[in-house]
């Protein structure tokens, strides 16, 4: 009985190893390395510490979303475009696997018995979106307005796809889980509460603002305003505290020849500075600060044989930005940016909305873990009793991966210069980092692509 219950315990043990502890304190050293570079304006440094050849297995998806926004941020777009397709291409076979593999089987097995630490990463719903938004900038500073078409379809796909399978796994979830309510006010007083006061006005993140003004900036390079007018007031409702998308709602439908729209967003936003212009159009997408960061949080479940177990969820930890947003100069006049998608926000909306769903898995694996402990105990009395409950609260770990070299907020701004300016300044502030931005002879429109570091602004540009 003994040598039985050794070879339990080193089997167990054997499986927590497997399950990757290691190599998830190994990518969040990793993750760390790189936040780090990244505010230092390192970016290569930053893209060296995700090799193409660590894109495999678990976190193939993670580690291609990573190399796909260090590479847009040194304007390699068609790389970037590239690991972003693959990380989408790989999310949709996790997603569409009709029939499950052997590989698949065990790797479900090994979640129930450990954690969904061995589980390849597919990414939150939000980055699912974003992956197409952003890739649709890639074709937009490459000059390929159809490619950027596609992928804002891309994304409106994925919108309306994910919205409908997470109200179906709400569903199951809740009919699953009894008692998570109890188990979500005690998450609200020890994290979740700072996640709800952190999402403030985003009620969903299947609308991303974000996507719906590249949308509309594609739709107007290419020549369909009333496109763009129609994707910006889907855009206003999920940011609608963005001046940017304000104006230019208010700008289109003058333009368009909708008075009565006009004199509806003047009432609801005010007579904004700029709103109207002539001459060369400006687009500004700035970046700025690091995503959050998720930390475990300690939840107790109560178990049907009677007591509690803890479970180990993820909650976020928010990461502080000197920056609060980027100023356009040029001949003595000033526009800021203003948001158009806070990833803080959005991430905690995504992990409230999920809650239910993080619930029924945790609860499901304690239950099977307690009956595991159980069975040891009746087999090998006390020492297996306290075997399995050491097994049970050691392999009991929050997955905290997460995309982390996305940026706290992702800002813009349109603004339109004289005909004559071959120059514009971009700022920061506070903090005062410059650049001078150039603006080539014959240029209609002239989108900015920057991301604020310490060390000052990382920029490219695109004129049409």
């Amino acid at each position: 009985m003994a040598y039985k219950l050794s070879c339990l315990i080193s089997g167990i043990f054997m499986l927590f190893l497997a399950a990757g502890c290691s190599s998830l304190s190994s990518y969040t050293y990793t993750t760390q390395q790189a936040r780090l570079s990244i505010s230092q304006g390192r970016f290569g440094d930053a893209l060296s510490v995700f090799p193409e050849k660590a894109a495999r297995g678990k976190n193939e998806v993670l580690i291609r979303l990573e190399r796909a926004t260090l590479l847009q941020a040194l304007g390699e777009y068609e790389e970037s475009s590239r690991e972003f397709q693959l990380a989408a291409d790989r999310i949709r076979q996790y997603e569409d696997r009709a029939v499950v593999s052997a590989g698949r089987t065990a790797s479900q097995a090994g979640s129930l018995l450990l954690n969904e630490q061995v589980q390849p990463y597919e990414g939150e719903d939000f980055e699912k979106i974003l992956i197409h938004a952003m890739n649709a900038v890639n074709y937009l500073m490459r000059g390929d307005l159809e490619g950027a078409r596609v992928e804002i379809r891309n994304a409106y796909r994925r919108q309306n796809e994910l919205a409908d399978k997470h109200a179906k796994a709400l569903q199951k979830a809740e009919s699953s889980a009894g008692g998570w309510e109890r188990s979500f006010e005690k998450a609200d007083r020890d994290g979740y509460q700072g996640l709800k006061e952190k999402a403030g006005n985003v009620h969903s993140v299947y609308q991303n603002a974000f996507a719906y003004y590249i949308s509309s900036l594609v739709y107007e390079l290419g020549g369909e305003a009333d496109e763009a007018y129609i994707d910006l007031k889907k855009g206003i409702l999920a940011a609608p505290g963005s001046r940017s998308i304000q104006k230019d709602l208010i700008r289109l439908s003058r333009e368009l020849g909708f008075p009565e729209d006009e004199q509806m967003w003047q009432a609801r936003y005010g007579e904004l500075e700029s709103a109207y212009g002539r001459g060369i159009d400006i687009f500004v997408i700035f970046q700025h600060g690091s995503a959050p960061v998720k930390v475990p949080l300690s939840l107790p479940i109560p178990l049907s044989e009677g007591g509690f177990a803890f479970a180990s969820l993820p909650v976020y930890r928010f990461v502080p930005s000197g920056t609060r947003a980027g100023a356009v100069l040029w001949e003595g006049q000033s526009v800021e940016t203003s948001v158009v998608s806070d990833m803080d926000a959005i991430a905690s909306r995504t992990l409230l909305d999920e809650f239910p769903v993080l619930f029924a898995k945790q609860a499901a694996r304690l239950y099977f873990k307690a009956r595991m402990t159980n069975r040891m105990s009746r087999e090998y009395g006390a020492l297996g009793a306290i075997t399995g409950t050491l097994a049970s609260a050691v392999t009991e770990q929050a997955d905290l991966r997460a995309w982390a070299t996305l940026p706290k907020e992702i800002q813009a701004a349109r603004v339109f210069v004289p005909e004559h300016t071959r120059r514009i300044t971009l700022k920061s502030i506070p903090g005062g980092h410059e650049a001078e931005v150039e603006i080539p002879e014959g240029t209609r429109h002239l989108i900015v692509l920057c991301r604020d570091t310490d060390a000052g602004l990382n920029l490219q540009t695109k004129a049409y």
